[in-house]
Order: C-alpha cells, then structure tokens, then sequence
C-alpha cells in the first residue's frame, strides 16, 4: 500500500481498498485453516492478529523504501501481473469447477464490477 500511494494518490486508495476488502475475507480464511487442522481458538487468534498487522508492516516498511518512480511500476506491474494469473489460473477455475452454479458465475460477474467500481470511483 505504501509503495502504491508513493507513486500517486489514486493508485495507493485503489491498492489501500483492494487490501481492505481482501483482508476480511483473508481474516477468515487464516482461521478457518488453523481450526480445521486441529488448532485452538487461542492459536487461530494470534494467527489472525499477524494477518491483521501485516499490511500496517508493510505500509511503515515503506516509508524506509523510496524506490524510483520506474521500478516502482514495475513493481506494482509485477504484483498486479502475479495476482491476475493466480485469479485468472488457479482461483476461478477451481470455484467453477467445484461450484458450476449459475451463482458462482454471478458472483464472479459481481465482483468483476466491484473491482470496475473502485476504480471508477479513483478517476
């Protein structure tokens, strides 16, 4: 988040959004891993204090990191690229092939122009 809002405004409230929204679900995500292998709530709940504090790491680390403005694209090139081909690859194929609903497809379609929505609201 910190190296996007170092490149410009509307690029970090895009990122700092996309972080946000992810985090609740990825909240979920890290607990539900940890008690369905056998961990206790108290394990489950540090766990979830690491996901949480992780993007507020991440941000301060960036106030030491000034890279320039051309690795910075890159870098943000390179993180958007590897998320798109592990959504694009891995995640909706998966959710289509264990779920070929008409609501799987709807909700990809929703979150589709979630994401047009959030940049839209950036211009």
């Amino acid at each position: 988040m910190g190296l996007a809002f170092q490149a410009s405004r509307e690029i970090g409230l895009v990122v700092a959004t996309a972080v946000l929204a992810h985090d609740f679900a990825d909240g979920l995500n890290t607990v539900n891993v940890v008690t369905k292998n056998g961990g206790t709530r108290g394990f489950a709940l540090r766990w979830l204090a690491m996901d949480a504090i992780a993007p507020v790491i991440g941000a301060s680390l960036s106030l030491l990191i000034a890279p320039g403005a051309g690795v910075l694209s890159l870098l943000l090139a390179l993180f958007c690229g590897f998320f798109l081909h592990i959504g694009a690859s891995g995640l909706l194929p998966e959710s289509h092939r264990t779920y070929p609903r008409p609501a799987t497809t709807f909700a990809t379609l929703l979150g589709a122009a979630f994401l047009y929505g959030v940049t839209a609201l950036v211009r």
